[in-house]
């Protein structure tokens, strides 16, 4: 059974690694955590003393970026040469008190690592309000520089905001917005990063299959300039059984400044246990 709070019953619990933007770490936001759709979080969490386990797959291409002036350009000065980007990972999930969860996200070369907390403020049938905090640790599976200070060695710390409304029994929407910051300072000189999410879900077929459209934005300011990217994230989730959920997506970017330009594809397992 779902938590007495936002949307029982309604919300499947689903959580993927968010992909905000293939030009950075797939783990640069909050993880470990559960979600309704793509890639915002929602209010709802794992019920008391119910963990979610789930693998997931990602692989995405990159042939092109966008300048300083938000013009699109080649990475490698032809469009002969792409960047391609693969890998999977794990996500652990455990509910407490039906108001708060704790998880984990873990790669599966065991170099990067997610760790996230969500209690929930206020929730009704129809809205609902809940507050997210996480980090994020590279544990490091390689010979490292400790002189030099590359943020994919160094661990981020962060917090936001996540509010969820049910407009029909089938029309819903999530949106989170984040903040994350490196404990201390990078070679890359990074200052930080704000994401925002918003993803629109629609059910058909009595709750068994529900279409998305979410959008994503990440921008991150470093000493003499500043990245964004702009993501639109179609898909789906295949809801058919009690106790699994499948997810399939195809983000893309379709905007940016100082940041690569992506189209990727991503699927995932939601298995639940008691």
């Amino acid at each position: 059974m779902k938590s007495k709070y936002l949307l029982s019953g309604i919300f499947p619990l689903i959580g993927i690694i968010v992909l905000i933007s293939f030009s950075n770490s797939t783990f640069a936001q909050i993880g470990g955590l559960s979600g309704s759709k793509l890639g915002a979080l929602c209010v709802d969490v794992v019920d008391h003393h119910k963990i979610e386990f789930e693998p997931a797959f990602y692989t995405s291409v990159s042939k092109q970026r966008w300048d300083n002036d938000d013009h699109l350009e080649d990475i490698y000065g032809s469009s002969d040469s792409v960047i391609h980007n693969t890998g999977m990972a794990f996500r652990f999930t455990y509910g407490l008190w039906d108001k708060m969860e704790i998880g984990a996200s873990i790669s599966t070369d065991l170099q990067l690592s997610s760790f996230g907390l969500r209690y929930i403020i206020f929730a009704n049938e129809k809205n609902g309000l809940a507050a997210i905090a996480g980090a994020n640790i590279p544990f490091g599976n390689k010979t490292i520089d400790n002189s030099i200070r590359l943020q994919e060695n160094i661990a981020s710390v962060g917090g936001g905001a996540v509010f969820s409304s049910q407009f029909t029994e089938n029309l819903s929407l999530d949106l989170n917005a984040q903040y994350m910051f490196f404990l201390q300072n990078t070679y890359e000189q990074n200052k930080g990063s704000y994401f925002l999410n918003a993803d629109l879900g629609y059910y058909i077929f009595d709750h068994q299959l529900q279409f998305i459209t979410a959008l994503a934005y990440q921008s991150t300011s470093f000493e003499s300039f500043d990245s964004h990217v702009l993501t639109l994230n179609p898909g789906v989730t295949i809801e058919t059984g009690n106790n699994y959920i499948i997810v399939l997506s195809a983000p893309f970017d379709i905007a940016g400044k100082n940041s690569n330009k992506n189209a990727g594809f991503l699927m995932a397992l939601t298995l639940t246990f008691d």
